[in-house]
């Protein structure tokens, strides 16, 4: 499995916010800045992240960005859901042009590839940005 640069790039701007937005928001080009990201990729997945309510934006001469949850309630798998729409996309999606590699319909392997789909998303939702951001 790869995780995407959608997700990765979200994760490092959220342990940024997390660390530095405590007390004061931060700009995304202060985010980008101290991690070297791409601003304009930033922005896009920002307006994501806010849709998802993960973050809050801060308007005015001293604005930016910060976290709207507790670190401690937001998880990888609420991250890779708001920047990533196919975050754990399995081969078969049960759609026509799918099953040209199968073997028979209904496929064999949808039951364990479905399982497998379950267990990382009960993982990626254990995993939580405090975690995350105490191992930097």
């Amino acid at each position: 499995m790869n995780i995407s640069t959608k997700t990765e790039y979200a994760v490092r701007a959220l342990t940024e916010l997390a660390v530095n937005s405590i007390d004061k928001p931060v700009s995304i080009n202060e985010i980008c800045k101290k991690q070297n990201l791409p601003v304009k990729y930033i922005e896009q997945l920002f307006r994501k992240l806010k849709q998802n309510e993960l973050i809050k934006s801060i308007h005015g001469a001293k604005g930016g960005y910060q976290l709207a949850l507790e670190i401690n309630n937001i998880s990888l798998k609420d991250i890779m859901e708001a920047v990533d729409e196919n975050y754990v996309a399995p081969f078969c999606n049960g759609k026509p042009e799918d099953h040209v590699h199968c073997i028979g319909l209904p496929c064999a392997f949808k039951e364990l590839w479905d399982e497998i789909k379950e267990h990382m998303e009960n993982y990626f939702d254990s995993i939580k940005l405090d975690q995350i951001v105490a191992r930097l």
